[in-house]
């Protein structure tokens, strides 16, 4: 996979999969009022764009997966996992990427499924009344 710095999610996505996201307008901004601390790259499978990945730095060399997608056209063909196990080689041999974090909502299990194959591990629950997600921790090799 290929990893081209980005400034905007440029992939489709089904209505239910861009509602788990940040809308494309906020992911704009997002890039452009933290240039020090976000990364975005758009994924290329050879030529061809197959996703988006969005990373907050909140303390040197770990990152917070903010925004993970393929393509719908793309999905349901191990790109997905394939990506972003390439992708935190990427972060760990540029950026000496050390720790990676995320959440998924409570209730995906594709992002769950993904996540757990390349060896993030679940840390907590939330389930308050306005948010019900799922906190994962991977630790760089």
């Amino acid at each position: 996979m290929i990893f081209i710095k980005s400034k905007e999610m440029k992939i489709n996505l089904t209505s239910t999969q861009s509602e788990m996201l940040s809308t494309k307008e906020d992911i704009i901004k997002i890039i452009k009022d933290n240039p020090d601390t976000v990364k975005a790259f758009d994924i290329y499978d050879n030529d061809e764009l197959i996703g988006f990945v969005l990373v907050y730095e909140f303390e040197k060399n770990k990152y917070f997966l903010w925004e993970y997608a393929i393509d719908i056209k793309y999905q349901n063909q191990g790109k997905g996992t394939q990506a972003l196990f390439d992708f935190i080689n990427y972060m760990e041999e540029n950026f000496a990427a050390k720790e990676f974090t995320t959440t998924y909502i409570f209730g995906n299990d594709v992002a769950k499924h993904v996540y757990e194959k390349i060896g993030f591990i679940e840390t907590d629950v939330v389930d308050e009344p306005d948010c019900h997600e799922v906190n994962m921790i991977y630790y760089v090799k």
